[in-house]
């Protein structure tokens, strides 16, 4: 039996509601991570921005195209169980 698949997608949130877009989205299987993305949400920027991140179970053989734009500061906030780029230990 196959792990269960998920995909984090993150959409930047844009100084203006005009620049919100989808920059991010990656398939996973792991529970870990997926967890700490639900309860996260979101990545916090200085600037005020925000990477804010959704959840969901992929269906059977369902493809998606992935963007690996913020595979590092996702793993990075990951692993120190951070939600904001401030917050990040060098």
């Amino acid at each position: 039996m196959s792990k269960q698949r998920y995909v984090i997608e993150g959409e930047w949130s844009g100084y203006r509601n005009a620049q919100r877009r989808v920059v991010h989205r990656t398939v996973h299987t792991d529970s870990a991570l997926r967890e700490w993305a639900e309860k996260t949400r979101a990545i916090y920027y200085t600037d005020g921005t925000s990477l804010d991140l959704s959840v969901r179970a992929l269906q059977p053989r369902e493809q998606v195209q992935e963007k690996h734009g913020y595979d590092d500061l996702i793993r990075y906030c990951y692993i120190q169980g951070v939600s904001s780029v401030s917050a990040l230990k060098s």
